[in-house]
């Protein structure tokens, strides 16, 4: 049968089977998160869990991939704990007054313990004085070990997932230390890898490293039997750089306002100007359709990746501000008809909520 193809049959398998069982097990975690002994923690986990949903509505998609091999639920469960385990970091790092380096190296040991079956837990909030999390985070890691270990191709899909890992624990330490060290360290780190990246900017690689979706993408080929070490590579290239990059400049493109307001680090910034930053925006959705194009389904993730185009411009942050509304219209034409479709869809979606 294989993966839906097609808009409205890729549509109506996330709103039958993918976002049901997302939820089940997405509710099991906040059961568990409402059972953390440490007020701070509690509260960073719960946050987290009731914001960031979507992020595991949206990864749950790469579980059509594992149904093919009958791994559905497995890769979905995987998924969920890890991007949990994402968010609640991410929490931790962005909400707490700690600008310590050691502490976000220290917790975002966390993501690639969960890509090491037999890797044992550890102290992960050794630099804070908040501890009792009541085995929360480790129970994040041990599922995610539980569920890859089980993927019959995993070990040699392994070695990517933990450099696409590495990468987003390098940025979540770089970009949280104090404000005048953000900078500099983000064009130093850029400076290690630039080698291995097609040319861009230091704020166009980081964006291209903040994305998780490489490693779903990466986690739902690992439930195939027998793959290909070609494969594997083509599986890491096509996501990494340009569709990860893409997903991201597109969330920095709605949080424009909020990051103004907060004061927050948003890549879009460093762009000469709005010309520029559209061009580069088209560029990268053009990379990221031929990258795409070599995987196994190439249909099925160039639909995807026009799937995020249409949920991005779809935000009400987008659709309450003329001038990104006029912005967005543009990206629209980038994705051609299935992004106007998704876009349709996600935008009669709000309005029923």
């Amino acid at each position: 049968m294989g993966v839906p193809t097609k808009p409205i049959p890729l549509l109506i398998n996330i709103y039958k089977e993918v976002l049901p069982t997302v939820h089940h097990y997405y509710n099991q975690w906040k059961e568990r998160a409402a059972e953390i002994p440490d007020d701070e923690l509690r509260s960073q986990a719960q946050d987290a869990l009731e914001r960031k949903a979507f992020h595991c509505e949206g990864g749950g998609v790469y579980g059509l991939i594992a149904k093919e091999n009958g791994r559905f639920e497995e890769l979905i469960q995987f998924m969920i704990a890890y991007q949990v385990t994402c968010d609640y970091l991410d929490n931790l790092c962005d909400q707490s007054p700690s600008l310590d380096p050691n502490d976000f190296r220290s917790l975002h040991q966390a993501l690639l313990d969960a890509l090491t079956p037999g890797a044992e837990p550890g102290n992960y909030y050794q630099f804070r004085q908040e501890h009792e999390d009541g085995g929360y985070l480790h129970a994040l890691v041990r599922t995610c070990q539980e569920k890859v270990a089980s993927f019959p191709s995993f070990q040699k899909l392994q070695p990517a997932m933990k450099e696409l890992s590495g990468y987003y624990g390098d940025l979540q330490v770089h970009k949280h230390v104090i404000k005048e060290e953000r900078i500099p360290r983000l064009e130093s780190w850029f400076e290690e890898h630039r080698h291995k990246v097609p040319e861009m900017t230091w704020f166009e690689f980081s964006a291209c490293t903040a994305s998780t979706l490489g490693v779903y993408a990466l986690a739902a080929y690992s439930t195939t039997p027998d793959l290909s070490e070609e494969t594997a590579a083509l599986i890491k290239s096509g996501y990494f750089p340009w569709m990860q990059g893409l997903h991201i400049l597109l969330d920095y493109f709605i949080d424009q306002e909020e990051d103004i307001a907060d004061d927050e680090l948003n890549f879009l910034f460093y762009y000469r100007d709005e010309k520029e930053m559209i061009e580069r925006f088209q560029f990268f959705a053009e990379k990221a359709e031929e990258s795409l194009a070599a995987l196994p389904d190439p249909k099925f993730h160039r639909m995807l990746m026009r799937g995020v185009i249409a949920i991005y411009i779809a935000d009400e942050k987008v659709q309450g501000d003329k001038e990104m509304k006029q912005k967005a219209k543009q990206m629209i034409k980038t994705g051609g008809l299935p992004t106007m479709i998704f876009y349709l869809n996600r935008w009669m979606f709000r309005r029923g909520k």
